[in-house]
């Protein structure tokens, strides 16, 4: 049997008619998904951080070390009156000189740091009612504080003062009293009754200073906080296709 040519069976190869494509199957109606709405980007009003410190941990603290100083004040009271038994008819009066500089100088000092602490505390505080008080709309008088604060500075001054002029004053005024009246324990019954007075006369005028101080700072940086949180409030609105609002945004 003659086998075909090559040639033969490329043109019936040829000559057979292409295959049609088969169409693409149709899409489901029911698994179909509708495409998903824009949304429209809305601008989140700013929110200001709350102030880190409060000013609660230095108020303890300040009045920790003005309670410090006050017990100091009361020992220097009670060494002078060990050393100086006058009630027992005892014709001695011994005065230690080491110890009562020693007092002196952690009362002075213990004093000082709470006028620094005060200061401070005031700052914290002022600063964070005032970012408080610009959300409940509530309004401190901070121009009373600082008036108050002032005029309990300038008179503990004056108080403090007072204080170390009566350093000098007293014991010359106790040692005249001592040889004009002929007794020999006189003067020391003078400066043993009048010391107790004059060292609460410093510590009351320190304590005086020190709540000016807080009372200053606490009116002013609230005053100037509080001013500048209500300047750089914006208020802006707000919609979208399904909400709208009010925001407020700022700087703090």
């Amino acid at each position: 049997m003659p086998v075909p040519s090559l040639l033969f069976s490329s043109l019936a190869f040829l000559a057979e008619p292409a295959a049609a494509a088969s169409p693409a199957p149709a899409a489901d109606p029911a698994t179909a998904t509708a495409p998903t709405p824009a949304t429209t980007p809305t601008d989140k009003p700013y929110a200001p951080d709350e102030p880190k410190y409060k000013g609660t941990g230095m108020l303890v603290t300040t009045s920790v070390i003005g309670a410090a100083s006050l017990g100091v004040t009361i020992a220097r009271s009670v060494v002078l009156k060990k050393n100086c038994p006058l009630e027992d008819g005892t014709a001695a009066c011994t005065y230690d000189f080491g110890s009562d500089i020693g007092l002196a100088a952690t009362q002075w000092t213990l004093n000082i740091a709470t006028i620094g602490l005060s200061a401070g505390t005031g700052v914290l505080l002022g600063r964070y009612h005032a970012f408080k008080d610009v959300g409940s709309g509530r309004v401190r008088k901070a121009k009373v504080l600082q008036a108050a604060g002032g005029g309990l500075i300038g008179a503990g001054i004056v108080g403090i003062g007072t204080s170390v002029a009566l350093a000098f004053v007293l014991p010359k005024r106790c040692l005249d009293k001592e040889l004009d009246g002929g007794d020999p324990l006189s003067g020391d019954r003078c400066l043993l009754k009048a010391y107790p007075a004059w060292t609460m006369t410093n510590w009351a005028s320190f304590s005086m200073v020190s709540a000016g101080a807080g009372m200053v700072a606490y009116g002013g940086n609230y005053k100037g906080r509080r001013g500048a949180v209500a300047d750089n409030l914006r208020w802006s609105p707000f919609a979208g296709r399904t909400f709208a609002g009010m925001g407020v945004s700022g700087r703090f």
